[in-house]
């Protein structure tokens, strides 16, 4: 499906450019139309209506002559420019790649239940990293797995820790953030496979992602129906091969239902201390309980990674409930960035 979009500007030079970039781009995507007169621009919008209306910011009689259907937007030339009069406004000078995000989050708004593409839940891996023990880099290991697979396979990091941060792994340019996919997924307004495009980012990686709540209390307002919502979202966008989903903390419903119904690989992350292997053995021990109450196989598909492993305070067990994977040494002097590439080229990483 393509996505009609009418850009009405005096600047000549701005829509040549922007008509050459998009071609090259997203000439699959978009269906641009551009044109620097109004009566034209009316006309056109009377026999073929787009879906969005994008107008220089001093043509403001326009706005309401536009199809009701239609998202209309204003090209501003202020960076920071949100809304302008009401209207939505978008800053024409800014990079091709954000520039089309920000009319994907526009037409998001207006539009209901349409599909960018369609995929098979069934051909994307769901990899799920966990622990119910802090300070084990159960997150490191995680990024340092989208890394890894990155090369391989197109990748999806999704950190779902309540005060989980994706930015200290990632970088990608936008200025949308996790807080508005939940803001659509708690509106139920508009559409949310257009939404996910238009919010996600891009590391240099490859890996792409949600760039971090604005506020750290937006990830509590998120329920387990809106999070399970999400995850098939990203199955069916088509986009990814891999999902690598980062949660840890206390075994909650949400641990419990993801490692249930999304994940087809589980990895547990801990650090082979004795606190440690005693928070794992008992995580198992709540595992078949909730195997055996819901007929549900989550050990079958667990693992367990050592991470900051020291061999003069630590011990892998030797009858784990789960196979071993082996154990990765604490590294000191990175940030975490650094140490999740440092992590991404061990070969133990190829084991899970």
């Amino acid at each position: 499906m393509k996505i009609k979009v009418a850009v009405l500007d005096s600047d000549l030079e701005f829509l040549n450019r922007l008509t050459k970039i998009f071609q090259q781009k997203y000439a699959d995507r978009i269906s641009l139309s551009i044109f620097s007169n109004e009566d034209t621009l009316y006309q056109n919008q009377r026999n073929n209506p787009a879906d969005i209306v994008l107008l220089e910011q001093t043509m403001k009689t326009a706005a309401d002559k536009m199809p009701d259907k239609a998202a209309v937007g204003y090209l501003s030339d202020m960076p920071d420019a949100d809304m302008i009069d009401g209207i939505p406004a978008i800053c024409k000078y800014q990079k091709a790649e954000e520039l089309y995000r920000m009319m994907l989050n526009l037409y998001a708004e207006k539009a209901s239940d349409i599909k960018l593409r369609a995929k098979k839940a069934g051909d994307i891996k769901v990899v799920l990293f966990t622990s119910v023990q802090g300070g084990c880099g159960t997150s490191t290991a995680a990024a340092a797995y989208a890394l890894r697979r990155v090369s391989v396979k197109k990748v999806f990091y999704l950190n779902l820790e309540k005060f989980g941060d994706s930015n200290l792994y990632f970088q990608g340019e936008g200025n949308l953030s996790f807080s508005d996919i939940i803001y659509s997924l708690k509106s139920r307004k508009g559409n949310l496979a257009i939404k996910l495009e238009s919010v996600t980012r891009t590391d240099p990686s490859g890996v792409d992602f949600l760039h971090t709540c604005k506020n750290a209390y937006d990830m509590s307002e998120l329920t387990d129906e809106e999070a399970g919502i999400l995850i098939q979202e990203i199955m069916q966008s088509g986009k990814y091969e891999e999902i690598v989903i980062d949660i840890s903390g206390d075994m909650t419903e949400r641990m419990s239902m993801l490692m249930k119904d999304y994940a087809d690989k589980i990895v547990y992350v801990a650090d082979g201390s004795r606190t440690g292997n005693g928070k794992f053995e008992r995580f198992c021990e709540t595992v078949r309980v909730i195997e055996q109450r819901q007929n549900a196989e989550i050990l079958d598909k667990t693992c367990l990674l050592y991470n900051r492993f020291s061999s003069r305070n630590g011990v892998q067990l030797t009858e784990a409930a789960v196979p071993v994977l082996g154990g990765l040494h604490r590294v000191e002097g990175l940030n975490e960035r650094e140490l999740a590439e440092e992590i991404a080229g061990k070969d133990i990483m190829e084991r899970i």
